[in-house]
């Protein structure tokens, strides 16, 4: 197979995962890269390896694509540029690869997946738990129907983020930047993958689910513009949605998704999947996880040998959508001191563990907040005290 030619935009951060998998991969030719940023330490030295390999850089994305012919393009940046830079790779013909989240506004994924059908072409989201082989043999066996009809549907996310992490970049952490919005919380930031498996597996239906309505809550206690915990009920039609996401914990806990059906459950989590069925043998999926296989299916899918994307736009925006929900029935980011939080991770696991809302938690910081319908999701344009 003719390995596909593809540029790279952003090459430092995640994009020197990016950047390492493009040279090495077989299936894939890199041709070219960008950063916009070539002063910053991360960026020369990147930029360096790349010249040793006789790959020429750029400081911009679209003279970058005026001087080379690509196929693909792979953006790696910042996610306030991945709207614009998606559907203007699209606007010029190109497949593209995008970190996550796929947009900020949903508003702007609608837009991408209507290029993309309207073009004919394929844009894949690096949603990487999505495509994990336990992942898809959980979903195949919750399609059929294993697990009974859905009940409940549980994620919850303990990490830890230092004040450095929140300094290391002047968009870390904050509501817009160069004059985007971008929104950089737990919710669009670190626990977008898992709010996506969340949703992967809320349906017996091959797609996505997605919230008829929802009610959130977000709470910032770090120096940021954005929110640092956050919890999600919501209404996917076939299940009820519990999301818990924070980055206050003195260490990494737990990153989990508990499946509840009225056959049976399945506890999911980075590395595998166990299945209990009334009247059967535990069933356990601990394949090897290819943090990889976003990019090859999408290699595939522009060559021809694979159909269907594991994470494309158009399932992809529904995190999107729910997080920009999240927003509007928050309404508001509170402050928390360090003081006041208290025992975050025990809060969070007693919430998962009781299905509750952080407000109905009994502590001090907790605020009560308004369910809002699908309707309202794709209309996020940011909170009254922006």
């Amino acid at each position: 197979m003719k390995p596909v030619r593809t540029a790279l935009v952003g090459i430092s951060g995640i994009g020197g995962y990016h950047l390492g998998l493009l040279h090495e991969a077989e299936d894939i030719e890199l041709v070219a890269v960008a950063d916009k940023w070539p002063e910053k330490p991360q960026v020369a030295e990147a930029t360096e390896t790349v010249k040793g390999w006789g790959v020429p850089v750029y400081d911009d994305i679209w003279t970058m694509l005026d001087a080379v012919d690509v196929e693909s393009v792979t953006i790696a940046t910042p996610h306030p540029y991945h709207a614009p830079y998606t559907l203007g790779c699209l606007e010029r013909g190109l497949h593209v690869l995008v970190e996550k989240p796929v947009t900020i506004l949903a508003s702007d994924g609608l837009k991408v997946i209507e290029s993309a059908k309207q073009k004919n072409l394929f844009v894949g989201v690096d949603l990487q738990y999505a495509g994990y082989e336990h992942s898809l043999k959980l979903k195949e066996l919750i399609c059929n129907g294993d697990l009974g009809e859905l009940v409940e549907i549980v994620g919850v996310m303990e990490w830890h983020r230092t004040d450095d992490y929140y300094t290391r970049s002047d968009w870390a952490g904050k509501r817009y930047y160069d004059g985007l919005p971008c929104w950089d919380g737990v919710m669009m930031n670190q626990a977008v993958h898992l709010l996506n498996s969340s949703l992967q597996m809320g349906t017996t239906a091959p797609e996505r689910a997605v919230p008829q309505r929802l009610r959130a809550e977000m709470y910032r206690v770090h120096d940021i513009e954005c929110e640092d915990i956050a919890c999600i009920h919501g209404d996917l039609g076939e299940a009820n949605l519990h999301f818990y996401a924070t980055t206050c914990c003195d260490a990494d806990h737990r990153t989990t998704l508990d499946i509840i059906g009225t056959k049976g459950r399945a506890s999911w989590n980075t590395e595998k999947a166990v299945v209990n069925i009334e009247g059967k043998d535990e069933i356990v999926f601990d394949m090897p996880s290819d943090r990889n296989a976003i990019h090859h299916n999408l290699v595939n899918c522009i060559r021809g040998t694979e159909k269907q994307l594991l994470a494309p736009a158009s399932e992809s925006v529904k995190p999107t959508l729910t997080i920009n929900g999240a927003y509007v029935s928050a309404g508001s980011i509170p402050r928390v001191s360090w003081d006041d939080l208290g025992d975050i991770r025990a809060i969070m696991d007693a919430a998962a563990e009781q299905k509750k809302m952080l407000s109905e938690m009994g502590v001090s910081w907790g605020t009560l907040t308004e369910v809002v319908e699908l309707e309202d999701f794709s209309k996020f344009a940011g909170l009254a005290d922006d």
